[in-house]
């Protein structure tokens, strides 16, 4: 398999991806939302096609939403916020969007993907969700709020029933995916697991030791891949994330490679019948045989194994999950 077979594999991220926080009442539907693989939007009195009368070209539909809510809720004061809610979760969250929702306190914060755009309505469900109007979502993962990026706690203080949250789109991309293509740049998210306070040069010779290792590998390699045109984000707070990125998609792979390698990880990484080709040998060999063997990257490579230990590095687990199931092949 050549390196261009491996990139087509890699999880792409659409640059117009829409993220949303939905709100599951103050967390009393967090769990219905979460093991009926849903989300849902009250006002039960207004039925979906109620909701399709608003979505018009011109403000005529949105005000005879408006009208129909006030005929059904009197006493809503806000009319037109809840014909704007009920529209944005209809229309606007579409399939491939990424939604949180929030436990009681927001102890827990859960990633889901939506799997299809329409909603639909589920009248006799037995699970304690009293709202019927749905969309299907494929959760991803949980977070607890403790390891929660500090930039989405600002989100978590919105009281909307459904809030676009694409402002956050960078710290949730990093919080669901450790390997990912997006705007035609690849991201590799070191998340950062040391709880104590971390000794600044850990940190950064662990940057640097991890460049140098790649470029010497190129070096041997004849790999035309630079890593001074990489880009670097630190958000480090003990634990945090070490963000590499760059439109050079094989360097930045190779890179992760040879991270989780050193790391402890290659041992999964042992294919079988698998030409990661560069050239005609596989990568995965490559790496390996360059690790063992090279002399010019001994030391370094000793000083970024303890670098990643004391810094409790985990293995980015897109890359170990895509080259597993190569293996399977």
């Amino acid at each position: 398999m050549t390196i261009s077979e491996i990139l087509e594999k890699l999880p792409k991220v659409k640059e117009d991806r829409g993220y949303w926080l939905v709100r599951t009442k103050g967390g009393l539907y967090y769990e219905s939302f979460f093991d009926g693989e849903f989300i849902a939007v009250g006002w039960e009195k207004i039925k979906l096609s109620d909701v399709a009368k608003g979505k018009t070209d011109n403000k005529t539909g949105f005000q005879i939403l408006r009208e129909i809510i006030s005929k059904h809720y009197p006493d809503e004061s806000r009319p037109g916020y809840a014909a704007n809610q009920l529209l944005k979760f209809a229309y606007d969250i579409k399939k491939n969007d990424i939604v949180l929702i929030p436990s009681e306190n927001s102890d827990i914060i859960a990633f889901g993907e939506v799997v299809e755009t329409p909603s639909y309505s589920d009248i006799y469900s037995n699970d304690k969700c009293a709202f019927s109007k749905r969309k299907k979502v494929r959760w991803l993962k949980t977070i607890g709020r403790n390891k929660l990026d500090p930039h989405l706690y600002k989100l978590m203080f919105s009281h909307l029933a459904i809030s676009d949250a694409s402002g956050y789109a960078e710290q949730i991309d990093k919080e669901i995916s450790s390997f990912f293509v997006k705007g035609g740049k690849a991201h590799l998210v070191l998340e950062v697991q040391a709880e104590e306070d971390i000794p600044a040069k850990n940190l950064f010779e662990f940057g640097l030791y991890s460049l140098d290792i790649l470029d010497e590998f190129c070096k041997v390699e004849s790999l035309k891949i630079k890593s001074d045109e990489f880009n670097v984000k630190l958000d480090v707070q003990s634990p945090g994330f070490i963000e590499i990125s760059g439109m050079d998609i094989s360097g930045i792979v190779l890179l992760g490679l040879i991270i989780v390698s050193i790391a402890g990880g290659g041992a999964s990484l042992k294919m079988k019948n698998v030409n990661f080709g560069i050239n005609t040998d596989g990568i995965i060999e490559k790496i390996g045989g360059f690790l063992r063997v090279n002399s010019n990257i001994k030391a370094k490579k000793k000083l970024l194994e303890n670098h990643t230990k004391n810094l409790d590095i985990k293995d980015p687990e897109e890359l170990i999950k895509l080259f597993k199931e190569l293996n399977k092949k």
